[in-house]
């Protein structure tokens, strides 16, 4: 398929009935069964149920003979080496990111607390299981469901593997029946045969807009470069441990996951020149990064006492322990700082972490007429995965030749939508990814030191003279001694961590080896008799598989006059600027202010009701029969002031006073104005809620005449008691 322009589909989903999409999680214990939804509180559809029920559609084509097995592998491959032919993301409701946009620039948390966004999507439905004998609801059988509105529209991107050669070679015929396969699904989540999940769905094509990988030139390539690029997250993204475990994933993207995205990108022919040049191209990994800083992997030796918190102003002193004496270590108790990452930003050192989620699936069983996994040995299974969460950003290095980062920019310049990762065919690895720069590599001018200390920003593969791997770190000193062309190191204070690299080859279905490297942030004083030039360790990686990333080190001089002491700081949480809240665009913020505003108009009915609850207590023999009225009323009169005329039509004299007295407590344009007032001061609105007469009628009184029920029937058991 042409790379230049291509078509990009798009999953348009509607709601024709309450949805449930469980999460398999839940907020507190007032929800048994939850939907899925973001940080913000929007609802959403997880793009492994939207592949899951389109490829259920597919297998009853395949069934019915409308397609072939054959057809069916082309579209959704295989298991365990072939790849589907089309990548889906998570389906959003329309206008999601302008939503997004719109909630994050709302200074207002206690107006848009993901639980109060959440709660304008959706709503609390009860069920229960009815014993068939006795028609009676079985004991502890209540449970409560949350369910996403009916009516609400959502729409997911999809994209074509483009490594999938049945995609190049039968475009229109897989386009087809992908199509045919998505109209039929008219149910996803669950409860789908109690009424929920009910949807329409369809497949379109629009022109995709080319994404922007490449913000440098050629013409600014030097013979050796150092191009930087930068991955920003559009969706969680799943780096998998190198042990296996898929309940677990990295902190970070291995340079070997961008070494395969430039192979994709370029073909398996190009690819293999590409490795056949003299120069070997290195990747570095992908480091969190903010404000376009780097961060790298903080030094092992940094460590602080015991429960020492973070002061008032953010900042934290570690001790350094490579110049730290045993008179400096008097009386302290030490322990491990457990900084993840460290990055110059405003000429502070700022610790950065990864945020990182588990989301919970289920694979259904091998017999499609069961709707859930069972945990049986049936095919169906249970299973959480781990992720790195969206909207962060990670940056590394590519070291190439002129000849090789001309092809790479090629490569990477014909990219579409990018995706990486595991899990990457469904919600998982969508990002952004960005050449933006390039610093020429040139010899530097010498600085002679007899003192530096190294840090292992990446871990390290190491083998002895014997071809067997080893962690011993005098195999890591011949290899600094090889690019400082000294043979005289001597190795000090090492703090070493040890790492475990191994895997799963999904191809082959077997385990890759498992071994131990020296793992990153292990850092240690390295001393000379002869000065030796330190910046011949600059953009150097040392050790095994360093096209991968592995094996990337920073040499720093010893200081010459040494602290033990070392400040490190807090990111700082971003400032955001006061603006109008009904400046938005998409009406998200107007929602939620209309519904802060009906909750205070309820709260401020039952202040006022609560202050005359003595005096109603010694009317108790007659406001039951007046509540009672005014319910009847209510049901038929459209305004206040109609009741009010209803009101004063009552003959019994006790009766129509104390009627008389209940609607005078509470008109509802007075209370309305109160709220207003308030919420113009505490949300700094340039102008009130406005609500039409009728509805504020409606909404007031239906709150005042449920609290006056409820007043009621405590009166009435009070006196039943007595």
């Amino acid at each position: 398929m042409d790379r230049g322009g291509k078509n990009q589909m798009k999953i348009k989903i509607e709601l024709l009935s309450d949805l449930c999409t469980c999460s398999g999680e839940t907020y507190n214990s007032m929800v048994d069964m939850d939907v899925v939804y973001d940080e913000n509180g929007i609802p959403y559809i997880p793009a492994k149920r939207l592949k899951g029920c389109v490829r259920e559609s597919a297998l009853e084509m395949q069934e019915l003979g409308i397609i072939t097995a054959e057809e069916y592998e082309k579209i959704f491959g295989r298991e365990g080496n072939v790849r589907s032919a089309f990548s889906l993301s998570n389906a959003y409701i329309l206008d999601f990111d302008e939503a997004v946009e719109d909630l994050r620039n709302c200074t207002y948390k206690d107006l848009s607390s993901p639980q109060n966004v959440l709660n304008q999507y959706t709503y609390i439905r009860t069920q229960t299981a009815v014993n068939l004998k006795t028609g009676v609801a079985e004991d502890s059988s209540l449970r409560t469901i949350r369910v996403v509105k009916k009516g609400l529209k959502f729409e997911a991107e999809c994209n074509w593997n483009e490594e999938n050669q049945e995609v190049v070679k039968h475009p229109k015929e897989i386009s087809e029946i992908l199509k045919q396969a998505v109209s039929l699904v008219k149910h996803i989540g669950v409860s789908r045969t109690r009424g929920l999940g009910l949807v329409e769905m369809e497949l379109d094509e629009e022109e995709q807009k080319q994404a922007e990988h490449v913000l440098i030139k050629k013409e600014k390539l030097a013979e050796h470069n150092k191009i930087h690029y930068q991955i920003d997250l559009k969706s969680p993204l799943i780096c998998k441990s190198p042990k296996g475990n898929q309940a677990q994933t990295q902190d970070y993207i291995t340079g070997s996951k961008v070494l395969g995205l430039i192979a994709g990108a370029m073909g398996k022919e190009e690819y293999q020149n590409l490795l056949a040049m003299d120069d070997e191209i290195i990747v570095s990994n992908a480091y969190i990064t903010e404000k376009k800083e780097r961060g790298v992997p903080a030094r092992l030796s940094w460590q602080k006492e015991k429960d020492q918190p973070y002061e008032t102003n953010g900042r934290m002193k570690l001790t350094e322990m490579l110049e730290a004496s045993k008179k400096d270590m008097k009386d302290k108790q030490i322990t491990p700082s457990k900084i993840a990452y460290i990055a110059n930003i405003d000429k502070k050192k700022t610790v950065l972490s990864v945020e990182t989620e588990i989301s919970y699936h289920h694979q259904r069983p091998r017999d499609k007429s069961i709707g859930r996994a069972t945990g049986k040995e049936d095919g169906s299974s249970f299973y959480q995965l781990a992720s790195i969460c969206s909207g962060q950003s990670f940056s590394g290095y590519i070291y190439a030749n002129r000849e090789q980062a001309e092809k790479i920019i090629d490569a990477v310049f014909g990219l579409g939508k990018v995706r990486m990762g595991y899990g990457r065919s469904s919600e998982f690895g969508v990002v952004d990814f960005v050449l933006d720069s390039v610093t020429a590599i040139k010899p530097s001018k010498q600085r002679k030191v007899k003192e530096a200390i190294v840090t292992l920003l990446s871990d390290v593969i190491l083998y002895n003279e014997n071809g067997m791997l080893t962690t011993d770190i005098k195999v890591l000193k011949k290899y600094l001694e090889e690019i400082a062309g000294v043979d005289n190191f001597k190795i000090e204070k090492p703090y070493l961590q040890f790492d475990t690299i191994g895997g799963f080859n999904v191809t082959w279905g077997a385990r890759k080896p498992i071994f131990n490297v020296l793992g990153k942030g292990s850092t240690f004083l390295i001393s000379s008799e002869k000065e030796f030039d330190i910046n011949l360790f600059s953009n150097q990686f040392v050790g095994e598989r360093v096209s991968e990333g592995y094996g990337e080190i920073k040499v720093d001089a010893k200081p010459k006059k040494p602290s033990v002491s070392v400040e490190v700081y807090k990111k700082k949480p971003k400032i955001q600027m006061t603006k109008n809240l009904q400046n938005e665009k998409t009406g998200i913020i107007n929602i939620l202010l209309e519904s802060e505003f009906e909750r205070r108009l309820q709260k401020e009915v039952r202040k006022k009701l609560e202050g005359r609850q003595n005096q109603y207590r010694r009317k108790e023999d007659i406001l039951n029969a007046a509540v009672s009225k005014l319910r009847m009323i209510f049901k038929n009169e459209l305004s206040y002031e109609a009741m009010k005329e209803q009101v004063d039509g009552i003959e019994n004299d006790a009766k129509n006073t104390l009627c008389k007295d209940l609607i005078k407590l509470i008109v509802p344009d007075e209370i309305a104005r109160t709220i207003q007032t308030e919420m113009k001061k505490d949300y700094n609105l340039k102008y009130p809620i406005e609500w039409e007469k009728e509805r504020l009628y409606r909404v007031v009184y239906s709150a005042y005449l449920t609290e006056l029920k409820y007043f009621t029937k405590i009166l009435q058991k009070k006196g039943e008691n007595e």
